[in-house]
């Protein structure tokens, strides 16, 4: 029988300042053995970062274990002081934050970030040792070029970059238990397949036991050994990974296994021979400055000679890796970025290098959806505010833009009640779809949506996918669909645009590309996407 590293029995978490004794996790029960990954999925508001949370003392102001017992091995941490919680982490425990750039210190390299682990934990330890153990670590958790990437600051490393030096944090006192809160979520498919495999060699190499928290059941396909499922704080379902994956016995567990997105392909669709944008050649390419008007120098070119059409009613996906140029041939098409050359035709116009006076006539026809709504809202207006603001700066009356905006809702699926909220008032998924509804204000013939479903869960990436097939149908809508997850864009796009260092590889129908793809770079994109073959088993049956 396998040794518990985590043992977690009945534990209740709740809020102090209720009277009531308001509970955001209840009785939830589970154990992590040696050598042995268990995922803990749900969606979001399910209790799985609480649980966490729980385990390593690190609870939001306001929480806190009301009943039952946590212990690390064998030791009850419920009660612990808090000088014993801080020995424990990242000498017992270690856990790896969703967000790098936001846990790493944007003023330290990521070399001295590791390094403070030792001076804390390991003061008898030489500098000389601790660099050393520095750059073992870097290498350990398969970093190129290690002696120089410790010496960089976060904001210059790439995403999977940054999460590796957190799992190299998490490692350096070669901790019993590693907890994984949500870590490749916002990563494109062969980072996060690379990052998976790393946390299962991990496991082999050094008997580490690891709680991972997802609401991806591709991920949990790759690799976990158990299972346990959450719904409003509590555990629903728990077993073997091939039990709870083949034969679940909650519908909830059923839903988030159908909710996770390529157990299917988009069926054909009629769409109109009406071209509504034409790119030809488009390139951007960025350079550094001597001097204040120096001549530029080190220039990169981030975007090679693009070319695309889209047409009325078409969803079109581009897809590829984190530096691949999506996000910059969106930004030029929507002219958020001048290009460097290259054509952009709207009709029979070319906005490529248009004038801004002249060229705000044409941006309601281009909107764009972004991929953090809490960062695209603004957090001081109402709903009804923001929703009316982008329909009055393009000429509409006060009270045609007060309708529209009541139309646009019931149109995203959200009532009336909304209009006098705040954007914090809603969830992750509402306020995507109040996005949408802003986006659609100014009445545009082409949506952009910029990696607009990554950081959901799985069921609320369903809704927002289904809602944009949605409009397509209702409103003949032509939507640009930028994604890293070949799963969500074989799902909804009748088109793909695969990607890769700034250039188009390969583009073609989605049934095409995915069955039968001509470029190796695309195949090793099908072959990254986690759970791959649980997905393709999903879509025979």
């Amino acid at each position: 029988m396998i040794d518990d590293v985590l043992s977690i029995e009945h534990l209740t978490v709740a809020i102090t300042a209720s009277s009531q004794g308001k509970t955001v996790v209840s009785d939830v029960s589970l154990s992590v053995g040696r050598k042995e990954i268990v995922c803990v999925v749900g969606e979001s508001g399910s209790g799985k970062s609480v649980t966490s949370f729980s385990i390593m003392g690190i609870l939001s102001y306001g929480l806190a274990p009301a009943t039952g017992s946590i212990k690390l091995l064998g030791e009850e941490l419920i009660g612990a002081s808090a000088t014993r919680m801080r020995k424990l982490r990242g000498l017992r425990m270690a856990m790896i934050f969703q967000e790098p750039m936001t846990a790493l210190n944007p003023v330290m390299t990521v070399g001295d970030q590791i390094a403070e682990i030792f001076r804390y934990h390991r003061p008898e330890m030489s500098a000389s040792d601790v660099r050393l153990r520095v750059r073992s670590l870097a290498e350990d958790v398969r970093l190129p070029d290690p002696a120089n990437i410790v010496r960089r600051y976060p904001h210059q490393l790439s995403g999977g970059q940054r999460q590796r030096i957190m799992i190299a944090m998490a490692l350096a006192l070669e901790p019993a238990l590693l907890i994984a809160d949500e870590p490749t979520t916002a990563l494109d498919v062969t980072t996060q397949k690379q990052i998976l495999e790393l946390i299962c060699d991990l496991v082999a190499r050094r008997g580490i036991g690891v709680l991972f928290i997802t609401h991806d059941f591709g991920v949990v396909a790759e690799i976990a050994d158990r299972v346990v499922v959450m719904r409003s704080g509590s555990v629903v379902e728990s077993g073997s990974a091939h039990d709870v994956l083949t034969q679940p016995q909650q519908a909830y567990t059923r839903s988030l296994i159908d909710a996770v997105p390529g157990s299917k392909l988009p069926k054909a669709r009629d769409v109109a021979d009406h071209v509504v944008l034409r790119v030809e050649n488009l390139s951007k390419t960025y350079g550094d400055s001597s001097g204040l008007f120096g001549p530029a120098h080190n220039t990169a070119p981030a975007l090679l000679n693009a070319s695309l059409s889209l047409r009325k009613g078409e969803i079109l996906g581009i897809v590829g890796e984190s530096g691949s140029g999506k996000s910059t041939l969106a930004r030029c098409i929507c002219r958020l970025q001048t290009p460097s050359s290259g054509d952009i035709w709207l009709g029979d116009i070319n906005i490529a290098r248009m004038h801004e006076n002249k060229l705000r006539n044409y941006r309601k026809a281009i909107q764009v959806v972004f991929q953090d709504p809490n960062r695209s809202l603004n957090p001081r207006l109402r709903i009804g505010e923001t929703l009316v603001e982008g329909a009055r700066n393009f000429g509409a009356s006060a009270r045609v833009a007060s309708e529209r905006s009541r139309r646009l809702l019931d149109l995203v699926g959200l009532d009336d009640s909304a209009l006098d909220r705040f954007p914090h008032q809603f969830s992750g998924g509402q306020r995507q779809r109040i996005c949408i509804a802003r986006a659609l204000a100014s009445e545009p013939d082409i949506l952009v949506a910029d990696e607009a479903v990554s950081a959901l869960d799985v069921s609320v990436q369903a809704q927002v996918i289904e809602l944009l097939e949605d409009l397509r149908q209702r409103l003949g809508l032509a939507i640009i669909f930028i994604t890293h997850d070949l799963r969500v864009a074989g799902q909804l796009c009748d088109r793909l645009i695969v990607m890769q260092s700034g250039r188009i590889v390969e583009q073609g129908p989605t049934g095409r590309l995915f069955d039968s793809p001509s470029e190796t770079y695309t195949r090793e994109l099908l072959a990254a996407a986690p759970g791959r073959e649980f997905l393709a088993s999903a879509r025979k049956a």
